[in-house]
């Protein structure tokens, strides 16, 4: 979550959570795993030793360029993947699509994703190109997550904590502008708004925070490229303050 969302939310979901039971470890990396007869024993590398019963594994993902450097593929240096054209194609006639291909989006730049609507998506018009199609990749791919039983949310474009954000949230009369270290204060409540991730003015990334069905609205503001002044107006359109 850290990041992800800005600092203040990323803190209060923590609390959330711990709330339901679950019990987080900042800061902390498994080391060591041991398989027992009915459990798992998890070494932590505070030297703390944890023993449970199923182990869930997410790792995140890393491409694998190995026989790409063989073939001569150009790789990002700095965001990994094979660096494709507009049509998804890495060399002539040979097309990269998904996690693995870090793709010119004419809104945001240059990126390469790990969402599955965009390996779908992608994969889909790489298939299409190969069969002559040309066309043009200008996807603007979404993912979504649930935190415990009261929070969900669904993100689109560029989500980066180290961004500036402007959070819009029902039933509270302020904006919460995050610098990068707001903390939740006392009484807080995010139970449902939206968060804006700003380039300057322009809004670049949106997360809509137990507010569904979003999503093509969000897609839209991204891709206007207006500079944003009255982010209240903004937030109405998405039906904050609804039921």
């Amino acid at each position: 979550m850290g990041k992800i969302l800005p600092r203040y939310l990323s803190h209060w979901t923590m609390k959330q959570l711990e709330a339901v039971k679950v019990n987080i470890r900042p800061e902390t990396k498994v080391i060591g795993a041991e398989c027992r007869e009915n459990s798992v024993n998890v070494t932590l590398n505070t030297g703390e030793d944890i023993n449970v019963d199923h182990v869930v594994l997410a790792v995140g993902l890393a491409p694998r360029t190995d026989l790409g450097k063989g073939a001569g593929l150009e790789v990002h240096p700095e965001l990994g993947g094979y660096v494709v054209n507009a049509e998804l194609e890495a060399r002539t006639n040979l097309y990269v699509a998904g996690d693995a291909a870090c793709f010119y989006d004419p809104i945001l730049g240059r990126r390469r994703v790990e969402h599955h609507d965009h390996a779908v998506v992608s994969g889909k018009l790489a298939g299409k190109n190969m069969t002559g199609g040309a066309e043009p990749y200008k996807h603007q791919s979404m993912f979504w997550s649930d935190l415990g039983p009261n929070i969900g949310y669904e993100a689109i474009g560029r989500i980066d904590s180290s961004l500036p954000t402007v959070g819009i949230w029902a039933h509270q009369d302020k904006t919460t502008v995050d610098s990068g270290n707001e903390r939740p204060k006392a009484g807080d409540k995010y139970d449902k708004g939206i968060v804006f991730y700003m380039n300057k003015n322009v809004v670049v990334g949106v997360v809509t925070w137990n507010l569904f069905g979003k999503i093509p609205l969000a897609r839209k503001v991204i891709g206007s490229l207006e500079e944003q002044t009255d982010f209240g107006k903004l937030a109405v359109q998405f039906g904050i303050h609804g039921n």
